[in-house]
């Protein structure tokens, strides 16, 4: 998967998962690394791109789409 793709569908998991959370006008850095570790272990296929630091591309992803704050 190019990391595109993988943006596109990360971000569409996103707003499921906090879908399913408790309300929040902002949601945080923590949050988004409790999501990440999930992806990781359930929906591995969703980190398929090339990347030494997943992580960090999820997290600039969710920053710059104002999906958590800083």
């Amino acid at each position: 998967m190019t990391p595109s793709e993988a943006k596109l569908r990360i971000l569409a998991e996103w707003r499921t998962w906090v879908g399913h959370q408790q309300s929040a006008v902002s949601h945080t850095t923590t949050e988004a690394l409790a999501f990440f570790k999930e992806i990781e272990q359930n929906k591995p296929e969703l980190l398929s791109f090339d990347s030494a630091d997943k992580w960090e591309f999820v997290k600039s992803w969710l920053l710059n789409a104002g999906l958590i704050k800083p």
